[in-house]
This record gives structure tokens, sequence and C-alpha cells, in this order.
């Protein structure tokens, strides 16, 4: 059933836009449904009656012809007079209006008007293109601006690179390469290049057979008489994984720089593997098939350093080769991966005290690590659990951290 509340002046006036009898008028026949209406008089009253025949009102009375709220038929006459207050909420007596359905109507409700549809998202924008990969053959610059000086040979990538190479103080006259800053790659030479943490140089001269003779600085690329470099190795990569089975976890409040030494290369401390406060640094554990077996060491800096401090330093500045630490790491022809750490002996021998620098410890997170006796392997106040620095083997899929607290 529909109910319609509304004012005696637009009763009557919808009446007359009907066209309806003046004395009958079915607004449930108008409306395809029974009906309750609510008509205000001008007195304030309100008189409420089921679809029926209407007569005509005169000026001071209405009637309805309806039924009976508890028995509607058509023809039947009743009408019931309701009181209400004439301060109304709904506005003056003349154009108050309000509809609703009743819950027993089996009419539906209107459906409620549909929002338009919001426009699609747009499409996410293209990845950024993949860093330039050497695809073998040696790069020509990618565009770098490091500092060439005048007879020297250009180092052939820049920042960003795929080749996961990394450009060494690219402003000095090393130009990018890893050498000492005040050094330059010459042509007739062995000019080699620094990797990213994790990653080691796996180009070398083939001729090299000695670790300390001839051929142990021959690390990298060869630069001819003309300056033209060529790979030693072209089916390898310029750079290779390591074993990725080691890493630095600085839990100090400043970050540290562990510099890797050039080998082969002139041995200085100027790779730099830098593990920021709180951090993690991975670090380049060699395999068992680099350079003549050799493994891999690093001079680990006081708390507060930064990749800058990856120099040759001296007995006022205890930073890279007078670093406190040395850490080591590589894998043997046996399979196994050596870690081990200790106190630098020329950090020591200057009079500089390891126990005002921060302790180191290495710690198991994967496989079976093997300890020395104690099972510990650790440097704190001062003293390592084994005299001159402990050693920790690591078998396949063992991995450890050096953890610096």
């Amino acid at each position: 059933m529909r109910v319609i509340t509304t004012s005696l002046t637009f009763f009557s006036a919808l009446l007359v836009a009907t066209h309806a009898s003046p004395a009958l008028l079915d607004l449930g026949q108008l409306l395809g449904e029974p009906l309750a209406i609510f008509v205000k008089q001008p007195n304030n009253q309100v008189v409420t009656a089921s679809s029926g025949d209407y007569e005509k009102p005169t000026s001071d009375s209405l009637s309805i012809a309806s039924s009976s709220s508890g028995s509607s038929h058509p023809g039947s006459s009743s009408s019931k007079v309701h009181g209400e207050s004439s301060s109304s909420s709904h506005g003056g007596p003349s154009t108050w209006l309000s509809s609703s359905v009743d819950s027993s109507s089996s009419a539906p409700p209107p459906p409620p008007a549909s929002s338009p549809e919001a426009p699609p998202p747009p499409p996410p924008p293209p990845p950024p293109p993949p860093p330039p990969v050497s695809e073998g053959g040696i790069p020509d610059g990618q565009g770098n601006k490091f500092n060439t000086p005048s007879g020297a040979v250009r180092f052939p990538w820049n920042f960003g690179n795929g080749d996961h190479v990394i450009p060494l103080t690219p402003s000095s006259s090393n130009g990018g390469w890893a050498m000492s800053p005040n050094q330059q790659c010459k042509p007739s030479s062995w000019c080699p290049y620094a990797c990213a943490p994790g990653y080691y140089s796996a180009q070398w001269d083939p001729q090299a057979v000695s670790y300390n003779g001839h051929g142990s600085m021959n690390g990298g690329l060869y630069a001819d008489g003309n300056g033209r470099l060529s790979k030693p190795f072209p089916d390898r990569p310029f750079c290779a994984p390591g074993m990725f089975n080691a890493r630095i976890v600085n839990k100090l409040s400043q970050s540290v720089s562990a510099c890797q030494t050039v080998y082969p290369g002139n041995e200085a401390m100027i790779i730099p593997s830098v593990a920021p406060a709180g951090g993690v640094a991975e670090l380049n554990i060699v395999p068992n098939t680099y350079w003549l077996g050799t493994s891999s060491q690093f001079y680990v800096n006081l708390a507060g350093s930064s990749a800058e401090q990856c120099i040759w330093g001296d007995d006022h500045s205890p930073v890279g080769n007078w670093a406190p630490y040395i850490f080591g790491g590589g894998e043997a022809r046996d399979g196994n991966t050596y870690i081990s750490v200790q106190f630098n002996p020329l950090y020591t021998s200057m009079g500089f005290k390891v126990k005002d620098a921060y302790n180191v410890k290495i710690q198991c997170t994967a496989g079976n690590c093997n300890f020395p006796p104690g099972g510990q392997c650790k440097c704190e106040q001062g003293q390592c659990s084994v005299n001159n620095g402990c050693t920790v083997t690591l078998p396949k899929g063992a991995k450890a951290e050096f953890v610096l607290y």
C-alpha cells in the first residue's frame, strides 16, 4: 500500500489536474495500488482514508468515501480525524508533502540512482630500462665523464652498469680503475677493475702463475701499445658472483667499511663494502676457481667509516691497512669455505687500543658451521676467543655472518 500525506490545497489540485469526477476519484486506480490518504485541512486537522470515492469538499468540511483502516473496500464510507500540532518540522500546511511505500506492498522500491562509473586507472609507467650490459664486449665508456689524463686509457664503464663493475675514485688519476688514486692505466699494461660487493673480477693474466713474482699485479684487462683493451677470458663475465655465504651485519649506530685488497693487482685495500648503521653488506668470498686459489682479504675500518676510508693509511690515521680488524674468506680445494677474523697487527703495534673498537663475532645462520674448540669465534673487549684470531669452516650449504656489536 502506498501512503500519501498532503495538504488540502494540493489534494484539490490533484483532482482538477486529473479531470476526475467531482464526486468520485479512485487514486488507487491511478497509481495501480491501494492507497492511504492523509489530507491536512486548514484547521490543522488531518483526515485519513483509503482509496475510494471522493466527494468534492465544501469550504469547511471534507467528505471522503472510504473504508475503515481495518477493512478497506471501495464504496464504503468512513473517515477519521487526527489532531496535529500547528508547528510542523516539515513546513507550512499548504506546502507540506511527503510519501513512502508501505513495507507490506508487493511493489519493489525504485532502484537507487546509479552513479557514473569511475574512469579506469591510467596504465602503470613502463619499467626503467635495464642497466647497460656489455654482452661480452668491452664498453666504450658508456658516456662517463671520468678523469682520463693525457696518455692514460679511459675507464670503459659508467656508474650503474649491468656488469657489476664499480668505478673507484673516478675524479682522480686512476679515473675509475682499481688502482691507487695517483696511478694511471697506461698502454702496454694490465689495468684491474673493481666489482660490486659479493662479486669478484673474473679477468686476469693467464700467464701469471706466481703469488708474489712476475704477473702478481696483472689483474683485469690488458691495454696494448695503442691503448686498446682486450679481455683475457672472452667467455667469462667481467664480474662473477662469489660464494654469497658470508656477510657483515652491523648492529652499531654508525656505518663501517670493509676494504678488499686488489689481488692480483697492487694489493691496495681500495674495494669497498659498506655496512650502514643497523644494516648489512655482502662480502666477496671467492670460489676455489679464483686466481691461483687465493682468498679474499678485507681491512675493516672503525665505526663511522665510509668508502672514502678504503685507502692506504698510516700510523696517524688508522684506516685502510691500519684498520683495527682483518677479515678473510675463500673456498678451498676441499669444497669448504673458510672465514676468519683477527686484530690487525699494524693497529695494535702502534699503540691503538683494540678494546676501544667495536666487538666482532662470527655467527652461523644456515647449515652446520664448524667452530674452533670452545664453540665460538669472536673478538671482544680486546681479546679474541682464540689467540691471534679464529677461523670458522663453512661446508657446502652453510652460511655465516660477521656481526659487529
